[in-house]
């Protein structure tokens, strides 16, 4: 590739290659080639050479820095980044490749103001916008894995003002910031405010709009931060400076702007809680090791040779007693995890439960078990991990059976209470076997997965009204109600709760939450378009018999695109009431959207299949196929142990389209289900019964509820130091 001589410099300069670096176009050249060709070492090695030849160029810093960095030499990344600044200060793409060091350092805040000093520092014709497009979205995924959603959103608002970077990409980003956990307090995205016009402090109130408009976030926050003295009571004010700090990844001084615009008089009480929510999640973004705290923790112990009373421990003895105790259940793991990172797998992995498993009642999982043999340079030992509270409790039942007692049990990482007690899992009664009638009534599992869920919720609401929470400073429930701060705190984690509740029950305990802590309940909203003119956390009260049907469809898909499952449920619900009604307006693929969403979202594997038996009938009325419904109750009939119900289904997926889309979906089914597809070919081939068929054992166990990102006990135990850290950076990306 040649370069014009009249293009941008390439290391950030305000000026022409042929007036800055005209004597290493050759060299830049070859560069460019080398860096195209993916021969990143080589290009580095050279770049390093002609920066020796030629020091203080911008353009050699700025390559050296990037191929640095995509060969994640982090530490000479940042050594060269730092002798850019020093000799270019106000160079836009140094300042850019700082925020990334700075990012890689972990160092959110300074990396948010140095990108900030670079679109500052762009020249007016953006002769490095390319380059800080992609610094921009790297930092967008940075800041995303970092929790600072407020930063990542707002790079992404800035890369949609400027149109930088294509739609696809825009789109890709913006869905990798959702996957990353946005808060349902921080899926708002509020919008500066202007003040009033006979305000005193208009002028600087409005040139710190403009420095904000213009992107110069941080000009703005110091501006808005000089009216404190005379505008401490405008609402306007700390709104704008919570937005800003959010933005500029300042966690806390947006946490406690959040907490003051609660406090001003002017607002709704509505718009005071959800302020405190926004603060709530700033707070933990900012101390996510905040008092009080569960740990997940590790205890070990050696296993003796002999036992108690003198005689030789076998491990195999060990295990079979382990085995035959109802508190305990041997688990499947995957050797090569453990192999691939150069560890030492363990004989076996167990569940521990605080009792058995009756009819009557599910057994809470208290922790994880693992057994060691001897090793060249250790006896067999045993490892038991789990959460704090749990793991007292996990040793009184295992310390006998292992015939020695667990050391002190150290800290490996740390959640809050709620997500502790959100996170508990449950062994329900399963029968051990179940004729045909029974598998296709479904009474079994949908019993079994009910009772599961009522432990975790009976749970949860008994317990969490009187654990101490870091959101609430340390203090209960029960004692925060008690004031007008803690008040708002409390509604405002219940809010979140239910607001992205997706299963009845689920809703239901939220709401006896707010009923036993003497809460008022939520009352209704009225708005013609909801989606407009109300904040997110407020659709789910919005009096749907008002809404024109085009409204209602724009609240479904909103709801579901942000995660709100109650409004999209309520809004679902509502479209299939409208088609009762001819004139309603409906359309069948109206009926379709709110079916499909309502079928992920059934409590019953009964209800689930009524809604695909109405599916199918609106399938067939769009001329559209049925190969994905087939699937959805291949999934159901593996779930209930349903062995005339899957083969059913098997045979119309055979007899159908042979659609790659429909292929990879079943081979996603039978992996849920712990089915490996060759087996069963092979098994089906010999004129054998399909592995997991009915009759020879029972539906498949009910899956935990799922977790909020946090290891549990009875998952993979996780890697020793964490995993490598993401690449978030390659050249020419």
């Amino acid at each position: 590739m040649s370069i014009d001589p009249y293009a941008a410099c390439p290391g950030g300069k305000d000026k022409k290659i042929k007036f800055c670096c005209a004597d290493l176009v050759g060299e830049l050249e070859q560069l460019d080639k080398l860096i195209e060709g993916e021969q990143y070492s080589a290009a580095l090695e050279k770049a390093t050479r002609l920066d020796a030849a030629h020091p203080g160029r911008a353009c050699l810093l700025a390559t050296k820095t990037k191929l640095q960095l995509s060969s994640r030499g982090f530490d000479q990344a940042m050594a060269t980044n730092q002798a850019f600044l020093a000799a270019f200060p106000d160079n836009p793409l140094a300042l850019g490749q700082s925020a990334i060091c700075a990012a890689l350092a972990d160092n959110m805040q300074e990396a948010a103001a140095a990108f900030d000093a670079a679109r500052e520092s762009m020249p007016a014709e953006g002769a490095t916008t390319e380059e800080l497009t992609r610094i921009a979205f790297t930092l967008m995924q940075a800041a995303a894995q970092a929790g600072q959603v407020g930063m990542a959103q707002g790079l992404l608002e800035w890369v949609d003002d400027r149109g930088l970077g294509s739609e696809d990409n825009r789109q890709a980003v913006a869905a990798m910031i959702g996957q990353e956990g946005v808060p349902p307090a921080l899926r708002a995205r509020p919008a500066l405010l202007p003040t009033a016009d006979n305000s005193p402090w208009r002028f600087e109130f409005q040139a710190a709009m403009k420095h904000a408009d213009e992107w110069r976030l941080t000009k703005a926050l110091k501006t808005f931060r000089t009216l404190k003295g005379v505008a401490g009571e405008c609402r306007e004010l700390f709104t704008n400076i919570a937005i800003l700090c959010e933005k500029l990844a300042r966690p806390f001084e947006a946490a406690e702007a959040w907490v003051k615009v609660a406090g001003l008089p002017g607002g709704s009480e509505d718009d005071a809680i959800e302020a405190i929510g926004r603060a709530i999640v700033l707070e933990q973004e900012a101390n996510p090791e905040r008092s009080p705290t569960v740990p997940l923790s590790q205890a070990m112990l050696e296993i003796p040779a002999t036992d108690t009373a003198g005689g030789p421990l076998d491990l195999d003895l060990v295990e079979d007693t382990l085995r035959h105790d109802g508190r305990f259940e041997s688990v499947p793991f995957d050797r090569s995890n453990w192999v691939s990172r150069n560890a030492v797998p363990p004989r076996s992995v167990w569940r521990v439960y605080d009792a058995a498993v009756t009819e009557e009642r599910p057994a809470l999982l208290l922790a994880s078990l693992l057994i060691f043999g001897k090793q060249t340079d250790r006896a067999p030992h045993a490892v038991l991990q789990g959460f704090g509270p749990d793991l007292a409790a996990a040793r009184e039942a295992a310390e006998p059976l292992l015939h020695a007692a667990f050391g002190e049990a150290a800290a490996t990482s740390l959640t809050t209470p709620t997500n502790w007690l959100l996170s508990a899992q449950f062994r329900p009664h399963t029968p051990s076997s179940l004729t045909p009638d029974q598998a296709a009534d479904s009474g079994a599992f949908d019993k079994a997965m009910r009772q599961q869920r009522e432990a975790v919720w009976s749970r949860f609401v008994a317990e969490w009204p009187a654990t101490p929470l870091p959101e609430l400073l340390g203090r209960t429930p029960r004692e925060a109600v008690g004031d007008t701060d803690g008040r708002r705190r409390v509604e405002a984690m219940l809010l979140a709760g239910q607001v992205t509740a997706a299963l009845e029950p689920v809703r239901e305990a939220w709401t006896t939450l707010r009923s036993d802590l003497g809460l008022a309940p939520e009352s209704p909203v009225e708005s013609a378009a909801p989606v407009e003119e109300l904040p997110p956390m407020r659709w789910h009260r919005v009096a749907l018999g008002p809404l024109s049907l085009d409204q209602l469809r724009l609240l479904l898909e909103m709801s579901i695109a942000s995660g709100f499952e109650l409004s999209a449920v309520r809004a679902a619900t509502e479209v299939l009431e409208r088609t009762k009604t001819p004139e309603a307006g409906t359309e069948p693929a109206d009926q379709w959207r709110a079916l499909s969403f309502l079928e992920e979202r059934a409590e019953t594997t009964t209800e689930k299949l009524e809604i695909l038996g109405r599916l199918r009938k609106i399938a067939a009325a769009l001329g559209a196929s049925e190969a994905m419904l087939d699937v959805a109750e291949l999934r159901l009939a593996l779930q209930r142990g349903d062995q005339i119900s899957m083969q059913r289904m098997l045979d119309r997926i055979r007899r159908g389209p042979q659609d790659q889309r429909v292929l990879q979906a079943v081979a996603a089914v039978f992996a849920e289900a712990g089915i490996d597809l060759s087996a069963m070919a092979a098994a089906q081939a010999g004129g054998m019964p399909p592995p997991g068929a009915a009759g020879g054992g029972g539906p498949a166990a009910a899956a935990p509820p799922a977790s909020s990102g946090l290891w549990t006990p009875g998952s993979d135990a996780p890697a020793a130091g964490g995993g490598e850290k993401k690449a978030i950076w390659t050249p020419g990306s």
